[in-house]
């Protein structure tokens, strides 16, 4: 009986565990992204190349206009709204995204979770870099001020983005801030579980 008992505990338990849910990476073939310490670069490439199938698809879904994957224009639909968090991102996150979202929680670093602002660490080594390397030197030297002053969020930087978005498709470093910035962090607080 003692067996019995001890087999079913260690049952119990192995059960209760909580599995780490696997993911696996979708775009390892597109093109490089960028390289910033303070993330790990797979998961940020994954990241921001989520981020972009997401709101493609979104956007063809709508029928506005065209039937295919385009992100270009997807992303100037979208910054129009996203920039202040005026969309239900549940409708526009993939499964993928938000198995990817878990994983970029758990960089502490890059979240500032006790601001109303923002979600994001701004002073991030992460951040810090994506804004250090942004070519568009008037865009970086606002957003660098922003910083600076504490004053930098999604709000207040809006405008910026949408007169700039365009600037993101060949600048992985600007694209990958508009990513976080205006996508993962409105994701962060939502409950997918439901």
């Amino acid at each position: 009986m003692k067996k019995y008992s001890i087999l079913i505990a260690i049952a119990i338990t192995i059960l209760s565990c909580k599995k780490q849910e696997a993911i696996e990476y979708q775009f390892t073939d597109s093109p490089e992204t960028i390289k910033c310490k303070g993330l790990d670069y797979d998961l940020t490439h994954e990241a921001y190349y989520s981020f972009r199938q997401d709101i493609a698809i979104y956007v063809k879904e709508l029928h506005i206009g065209y039937d295919y994957l385009n992100y270009k224009e997807s992303l100037g639909y979208y910054i129009y709204r996203g920039a202040q968090g005026n969309f239900d991102y549940k409708e526009i996150a993939s499964p993928h995204t938000i198995k990817l979202l878990k994983l970029l929680k758990e960089n502490t670093d890059i979240w500032d979770t006790t601001s109303p602002k923002s979600k994001i660490n701004y002073h991030s080594e992460f951040i810090t870099c994506l804004v250090q390397n942004i070519k568009n030197e008037e865009i970086k030297q606002t957003i660098i001020s922003l910083i600076e002053s504490n004053s930098m969020n999604p709000f207040i930087f809006a405008e910026n983005y949408r007169e700039y978005v365009f600037d993101s498709y060949s600048d992985n470093h600007f694209g990958v801030l508009i990513a976080f910035d205006t996508y993962y962090q409105y994701l962060y607080d939502m409950d997918f579980n439901k």
